[in-house]
Formats: structure tokens, sequence, C-alpha cells
């Protein structure tokens, strides 16, 4: 499960840069593969594909738009704005990644804290959202309740966008891959949303960030670190490179090592020495 989270619990210091409220950052444990089934035509039929019907309830809400289901129990309401944010969110992953699942993307919008977990098996705390992947069912986003109040928000964009990334394309993950090319590349994608441009760091040191960076108290200088060297790549060998780097890392067993070298013609050490003369250019 990915989610999107608040500074407090260590994560993401890229959505900061949209002048939101402190519930701005994300963590990410490892996701694990979903089957595939035949596009859901409808949002009972797309519930079902994610083992996520019962919890909904026998009556939910549901609105669809552009490639994205969104469904709500009985008395939750959807958002205009969570809506909107989906279907963009849909329209971006597609747009730079050809190989995104052709599933429609399913978005669970919660009416309270205790909806969330019940969705999620987590405490929303300072959550913005959550990818669920569960062996054997298909990913989904489950906005937390700061979210829904802030529908409209860039960062409620931007969010949408990230998750949608994780969850069009996590169903096909075949080897557990480093998180900073999972979390790297969906903010990278998310950030194709946000009007302002990230400001530049000055007090991060360009590497390529360990799971456990990732995952720690300092977690929102890794997302960013991640992220820029998603940026240091499609400047140089452009979109196309990054996008078939990451499609073959999450549908083939391959070696990073070797991925890098057969879509960058560099292994990850000269990569990685690349990135950080680079990063003072970044604007």
């Amino acid at each position: 499960m990915t989610s999107r989270t608040s500074l407090a619990a260590g994560t993401l210091a890229l959505s900061l840069l949209t002048g939101c409220s402190a519930l701005t950052t994300r963590s990410a444990s490892n996701p694990t593969s979903s089957s595939t089934t035949s596009p859901a035509t409808t949002p009972a039929a797309r519930m079902a594909q994610s083992g996520i019907a019962e919890k909904v309830g026998a009556t939910p809400r549901t609105q669809s738009k552009g490639g994205a289901m969104i469904v709500a129990g009985a008395h939750a309401v959807i958002p205009s704005g969570i809506v909107t944010a989906s279907e963009r969110a849909v329209s971006a992953v597609r747009g730079l990644d050809r190989h995104a699942s052709a599933n429609p993307l399913l978005v669970v919008v919660p009416r309270d804290d205790a909806d969330f977990k019940k969705y999620t098996g987590t405490e929303p705390g300072s959550q913005l959202a959550s990818t669920v992947t569960r062996g054997g069912t298909l990913p989904f986003v489950v906005v937390a309740p700061w979210t829904v109040r802030h529908a409209n928000d860039v960062t409620a964009r931007e969010t949408l966008a990230h998750e949608a990334f994780h969850a069009l394309t996590l169903e096909k993950l075949r080897e557990t891959r480093p998180l900073w090319l999972l979390e790297g590349w969906a903010e990278y994608v998310g950030q194709k949303l946000v009007p302002q441009a990230p400001h530049k760091r000055t007090d991060i040191r360009p590497h390529l960030p360990s799971d456990e960076e990732l995952r720690g108290a300092n977690a929102a200088d890794a997302y960013y670190v991640a992220f820029t060297f998603a940026r240091f790549l499609r400047d140089t060998y452009g979109n196309g490179a990054v996008m078939a780097f990451y499609t073959d890392a999450v549908t083939t067993t391959t070696d990073i090592e070797t991925l890098a070298q057969r879509h960058f013609h560099k292994g990850l050490t000269q990569l990685e020495t690349d990135y950080d003369a680079w990063y003072p250019t970044f604007r």
C-alpha cells in the first residue's frame, strides 16, 4: 500500500510548494502485485475486481468520468472536485505511460476516519490518500477525509495523479523494486498537474535514496530527490526513455542495473554521478 501523508509522518517536500497546509506529504511501503482482469464497465464490476464491494455497501453512490470510477458509501458525499481530479489524473497517467492499465481508476471516498480505516486497514492520521494493493485483486485509491474536504485544492489534484499512477501501473508489478523508482516516478507524473514548478532546494544531497530513507524521519528529502532524479533522466534522455525504463521495471524481472544500461546506456552509479552534476541546473 502506498499513501500520501503529512510532514510529521516523514515524507515529501514537493507538495509543500503548492502553498497548502502541513497535510501535504507522502510515505510508502512496497506494494504487491495484483492480478489483471478484463476492464470493468460498471462501478459494481470494478469494486468486485478490487474486493471492496462489501465494505462500500449495497447502495453506494457512484460517478464515472473519463476512465475514473468514483464510489462512496450510501451516507458519504462525492465532491465534484474529486471527480474532476480523478478524470484529470487518469488522462495524465495515460498520456505519459501508454502501458498504463486499461482498467478504470477506482477511487473510494470515505465518509469519515472510520470509513478510511475500513477501506485501507490503516488509521488516516495525516494521510491525503492511499493506494491499496492486495494480491489477487486490482489496486484502488482511497482519498482521506482531509482531501475530501479540500477536493478543489491543487494538492488534491496532484495527490490523485500520484496515486492514479500507482493504481494504474502497480497491478502489473512482477518484482520488488526500490522505492526511489516507484515513488519518484509517481511524483514525476503527479507534478505534471501542479501549476507551480517545484523550487530547487539547496539543502539536499542529490543521490538515489534508500528505502529506509524514504520511510524515515527525513523522508521528505528522500521523496524530493527521487522526484528530481526522474526529472534529470527526463531532461537528459527524454520522456520516452524514462517511461520505457519504468514499464520494463514493473512488468519484467530484469534487474534494475541491466534496465538502466538498456535504456540509458549507463549503470546506476554513473547515472547517480551525472544526476549530481545536473542538479545545479535544475529549475
